[in-house]
């Protein structure tokens, strides 16, 4: 039984490892058109940044609901909850510092976020998760690696040029990667699930 589900978990992985590397591919082929409109962020997005959340404090949480993002980028970032939320809607995160520096993330619904988080609020007139998938491809070229602690502070990210279709092909190509994204998501669970279960399994027999 162990060993059939090690297998289910290798296969899981197999395929979480194809869809990022089919992900990638299709982003290089489809997120870079040299006709298409350049803008700078700072003229399509209303840029911020998190504040400071301590694990202190979210160890005093009641009633924790909404995610805390961090400069990590395991968990989808993810580093606890609160019990009250600074952000409602579509944003765009990254990281600002750190090892992660330049790692771009699309966020939905209501959420906090670090210091070491900066945040975009994308205009209506453009598909926020569009924005994100091209930005992702743009912001390492960006980062001061050679700084001891890399970063991408607000400014730099203001200054960032992309290029971006008409908002009907925006929404066309979000259709693609976000049922990329949701296939991910369903291989990932799966994954964890079987991982959990091998856990379970594994406690039983050497209690």
């Amino acid at each position: 039984l162990l060993r059939l589900i090690d297998e289910r978990i290798a296969t899981q992985n197999k395929i979480i490892e194809d869809l990022k590397k089919l992900k990638s591919a299709i982003s290089k082929k489809l997120l870079c058109n040299d006709k298409w409109t350049t803008y700078k962020i700072q003229d399509i997005a209303e840029i911020g940044r998190g504040r400071v959340i301590s694990s202190v404090e979210i160890d005093r949480q009641k009633h924790p609901l909404y995610p805390v993002y961090s400069s990590q980028t395991s968990n989808d970032g993810i580093m606890g909850y609160l019990d009250s939320y600074m952000f409602d809607g579509e944003y765009i995160t990254w990281t600002t510092d750190g090892a992660n520096a330049g790692t771009v993330f699309y966020r939905k619904g209501k959420f906090n976020c670090t210091n070491v988080c900066g945040t975009l609020k994308i205009q209506p007139k453009f598909d926020c998760y569009f924005v994100s998938l091209v930005l992702q491809q743009a912001t390492q070229k960006y980062v001061s690696s050679n700084l001891a602690n890399p970063k991408l502070m607000n400014n730099t990210m203001a200054s960032i040029k992309i290029r971006m279709p008409n908002i009907e092909t925006q929404k066309q190509l979000s259709k693609v990667f976000q049922t990329l994204d949701s296939c991910l998501l369903v291989h990932q669970r799966t994954c964890k699930m079987y991982l959990s279960e091998k856990q379970y399994l594994l406690c039983q027999m050497f209690i």
